[in-house]
């Protein structure tokens, strides 16, 4: 933007007119100048992530009804961590007794929460608590698929409406595929040709690494996930998040739970 853009912007938004080189003289000493931009695409978010986000709001849609009411329940699940003497860093006090508060010394231990709430709130029996290993490091490390498992089989699929839709984040515990893993991009060339082998599908020693995996890709089942498994024993949807998705549902209550 030019100054003679700015000085019109001052005019017709503000009403304040100033000499083009009284304006250009204070943005100088402000710090600023006036040149060519520099174009970035570092804040474009890669096409994988825009289809995801769409695939998962049209889920989202599809699940309501003409009113905006909710055709399936939809059950959001989430884990975080707290220490055990955590609290506010600000707190009120008494002018005359200062800021001195008669808090434990240090964190302590950590907790690892995993719940789940509805549009009625959190569900019942479906809170688990217990003590991480470690006091560092991504809570997420504390987590694997056989506790997560457990607890998503006895106390969250019990405790939730038939026909619910579970809305789940990317966690590596979340994600757990069933049976042979399919080779990928970053396999190696004998790796792809092990799985060939070991699932009897000929190949050609001529035949370049992206020849293999192009058959592998081919000729390999669609891959399931444990859980989307474990969840349709019970007639339950699972539907995941897409990648860098901001949270409004659960996520907010753990910052509640946090401050409280």
């Amino acid at each position: 933007m030019s100054i003679d853009k700015v000085c019109k912007f001052m005019i017709s938004e503000h009403g304040i007119e100033i000499p083009k080189m009284t304006l250009w003289r204070a943005l100088n000493r402000w710090g600023f100048n006036h040149g060519e931009g520099r174009r970035r695409d570092s804040l474009k978010e890669q096409n994988r992530v825009i289809l995801a986000r769409r695939e998962y709001l049209r889920a989202k849609l599809a699940n309501r009804n003409p009113d905006g009411s909710l055709k399936r329940p939809e059950v959001y699940l989430d884990e975080t961590y707290i220490n055990k003497n955590h609290s506010c860093r600000f707190t009120w006090y008494l002018k005359e007794d200062g800021p001195l508060v008669n808090k434990p010394s240090g964190v302590g231990p950590r907790l690892i929460l995993v719940h789940a709430i509805t549009k009625d709130g959190w569900v019942n029996g479906a809170q688990l608590v217990f003590e991480a290993k470690k006091r560092t490091g991504d809570y997420h490390g504390q987590m694997n698929w056989d506790n997560f498992s457990k607890w998503f089989d006895t106390q969250l699929l019990p405790n939730i409406p038939p026909e619910s839709i579970v809305i789940i984040d990317n966690a590596r515990y979340h994600n757990v595929l069933n049976g042979d893993v399919i080779p990928n991009k970053s396999s190696k060339k004998e790796q792809l040709r092990y799985w060939l082998t070991r699932n009897g599908y000929p190949w050609r020693e001529d035949m370049l690494k992206s020849e293999l995996l192009e058959l592998c890709t081919r000729l390999a089942p669609a891959q399931e996930y444990k859980l989307d498994q474990l969840a349709a024993k019970h007639g339950i949807s699972i539907l995941r998040m897409p990648p860098y998705h901001p949270r409004t549902d659960v996520g907010l209550c753990w910052a509640v739970v946090k401050v409280i």
